[in-house]
């Protein structure tokens, strides 16, 4: 029986405290900067501070929706962020005076159709499998595997054109990390690593930005003055915090050091102005998201709910680990948000839309037996 306004408190506390510390950081990564290019040093604040009470208000209706709805959108979703990934070549946005096949310009604001896909991808492998788990014969068949891999793959190639070689990399992992939870035979697993890592390896040789990336990634302090640029200020910042930090608002290297620090890099920003303690208290909160995710989904009795809600944890937290891996130059600078801080509107819809519908989750009947399910 569904449990009317009831949500995990647990869950809210973390992602209200994650959208505060967004507005806060972005703030503090923003002020300084825009004062001393004679700019509005409250303009990213005000922005920002009106994408969060969005935010907050996506995941209230998020929460309102019952999770039959997501599960008759999650076909026709696949198929919407595939246009859109298409569309991003037809009509990119223009950003600094160069036109970009990352976003699309909607006259207000600019949409990354990559977001999108994390979220189709999760539902549509969730009702996938959900419709075909009775049929126990047919998980076991390669028609099954081929058509579950068919739209996440076209959409994980549009990605990869673009190019938004992270993106796609992240898409694919996560795709796989849902798969290895489920009841797939792992042996059919292997087929989408097969297909991809050659094709990732293609893309990445064949362009020598992307080489230097990786070769930046080995050696950033070689290459310091150059490619490895953002990877060795990010890596000074967390040097700089130390164990305190040098307080919010008194960090140095969003004075130009690091460019992009109230997006792609800030938790480095986190890590220089409240240290060791700050950023591992984020670390702490995206576990216990984690956590709290997977236990919700575990305890769930229907397949599409449990599905649903697991992959919708592994977005978030992966995105989380992704952008750290980043700042921390454990992966190459690709542009990945911190869910829920770092500044920027659509990743922030899309992941409240996600915790909108994992906290309804959580409202959801539960199972008698809760180890139906292996992760």
């Amino acid at each position: 029986m569904i449990r009317n306004f009831y949500f995990d408190k647990i869950l809210v506390i973390c992602f209200f405290i994650l959208i505060i510390l967004g507005i806060v950081f972005v703030f503090s990564a923003t002020s300084t900067p825009s004062l001393i290019n004679h700019k509005d040093p409250f303009l990213y604040l005000k922005k920002q501070t009106l994408w969060a009470f969005f935010s907050v208000f996506v995941i209230f209706i998020s929460y309102l929706i019952p999770i039959d709805f997501w599960k008759k959108v999650a076909y026709p979703l696949m198929v919407v962020s595939i246009v859109f990934l298409i569309l991003v070549f037809l009509f990119p946005a223009e950003i600094k005076g160069t036109h970009v096949k990352r976003w699309i310009d909607l006259g207000v604001v600019r949409f990354q159709p990559s977001e999108l896909t994390k979220l189709a991808v999760v539902m549509f492998t969730a009702n996938y499998i959900s419709k075909k788990e009775v049929i126990k014969d047919f998980l076991n068949s390669w028609s099954f595997v081929i058509g579950m891999f068919l739209f996440p793959a076209i959409a994980i190639m549009l990605v990869l054109i673009e190019p938004h070689k992270g993106a796609a990399i992240f898409i694919t992992i996560l795709l796989f990390a849902i798969l290895v939870s489920s009841k797939v035979p792992v042996k059919k697993l292997l087929l989408l690593p097969a297909i991809f890592f050659p094709l990732f390896l293609f893309f990445i040789f064949s362009s020598d930005y992307a080489l230097k990336r990786v070769e930046a990634l080995i050696d950033p302090v070689h290459n310091r003055t150059g490619i490895s640029y953002q990877v060795f200020q990010s890596i000074l910042a967390f040097v700089k915090g130390g164990l305190v930090g040098e307080g919010i608002g008194g960090g140095t290297q969003k004075l130009k050091y690091l460019p992009e620090i109230h997006t792609d890099f800030i938790f480095a920003l986190i890590g220089e102005e409240t240290g060791f303690i700050g950023a591992l208290s984020i670390i702490i909160i995206f576990l216990i998201i984690l956590y709290r995710g997977i236990k919700i989904s575990l305890e769930l009795e229907d397949t599409f709910s449990q599905i649903l809600g697991v992959g919708i944890t592994y977005m978030i937290v992966m995105q989380a680990l992704f952008h750290i891996a980043v700042n921390v130059s454990l992966f190459p600078p690709t542009g990945f948000t911190l869910p829920f801080i770092s500044y920027g509107g659509s990743s922030l819809m899309v992941f409240s839309v996600a915790a909108g519908i994992l906290l309804r989750l959580s409202k959801e009947p539960k199972s008698s037996i809760y180890s139906r399910w292996k992760i």
